[in-house]
């Protein structure tokens, strides 16, 4: 199957094909790295892209701010890049902060890049003035944006200590209550407990749920174990386990989780787990 993409002339509306002038847009080719490392200004991301229709000059990269990534208005200008076959974009950390200022980077957003192709006789294609449902469509393979998440890496040595409980949403514990984060048991993991809690929780044989963590990222995964029993009277007895993904941002000193706690045979998906290092 072939795709084309075409213009009107300005001053040409009316929809004759004579007057159709070859547009231009570049396809992704490959996604070299998406994970910014946030506190190394010298970290980057890239991608590799490819002209499709008019030939490209070079390719304008800009970040998207405000509620409406699509939207020019909000579109801050990070550089001007040649364009001379299958090319490179990479952005840095820095570049991402000056274009972000006065907002600072935070680990675990995902920030929006928009590339606007500049053709050869100076015209201007981007999702500003592209159909953006282009983007969802395998065929055309756009490249016209693409995502920076800031992370940052992990080290489970200065992960550890004393963490307070910023939010709970399955309410095992109160804003503030304090949590024992231990490195280990392996490597690339914590230990610390989640569900049920010994502050409301009411468990007497609560385990600490390990979290294995991505070094490069700090990406969390909890593997479905089991952490204990809720006990609500003498003969109610009801066992717990949970699993999850989030982030633990050894930088910053937070970990955010969601959880899924299986209660006895219900399971209560994506509850809000945060931790703040004290």
């Amino acid at each position: 199957m072939v795709f084309g993409m075409y213009s009107c002339k300005k001053d040409n509306i009316n929809g004759d094909a004579k007057q159709l002038v070859e547009g231009s847009y570049i396809t992704l080719e490959k996604v070299n790295n998406a994970n910014l490392n946030f506190s190394d200004p010298a970290a980057t991301v890239s991608i590799d892209v490819k002209e499709y229709g008019s030939p490209v000059a070079s390719i304008n990269i800009y970040l998207a701010t405000g509620s409406n990534t699509f939207d020019p208005a909000g579109w801050k200008l990070i550089k001007n890049v040649p364009y001379s076959g299958v090319t490179t974009l990479t952005v840095s950390t820095a570049e991402i902060a000056a274009a972000l200022a006065p907002d600072a980077i935070e680990p675990g957003n995902q920030y929006t890049l928009q590339n606007e192709v500049v053709t050869t006789d100076g015209r201007k294609f981007s999702n500003a003035n592209t159909p953006t449902n282009y983007q969802s469509l395998p065929g055309y393979n756009m490249g016209l944006n693409w995502n920076a998440t800031a992370v940052c890496a992990f080290d489970a040595a200065s992960s550890a200590g004393t963490y307070k409980v910023v939010t709970d949403s399955w309410v095992d514990y109160n804003p503030g209550d304090l949590i024992t984060v231990t490195a280990g048991p392996g490597d690339n993991q914590l230990s610390f407990h989640t569900y049920p809690s010994t502050v409301i929780g009411e468990s007497t044989d609560n385990v600490a749920t390990v979290v294995d963590v991505d070094p490069t990222t700090g990406a969390a995964t909890i593997a479905e174990q089991p952490t204990g029993t809720y006990y609500t009277g003498t003969t109610d007895e009801t066992p717990a386990k949970v699993s999850g993904s989030g982030f633990i941002f050894s930088c910053t000193g937070g970990i955010s989780l969601t959880i899924d706690i299986t209660y006895g045979t219900d399971v209560y998906s994506g509850q809000t787990f945060v931790l703040q290092r004290q």
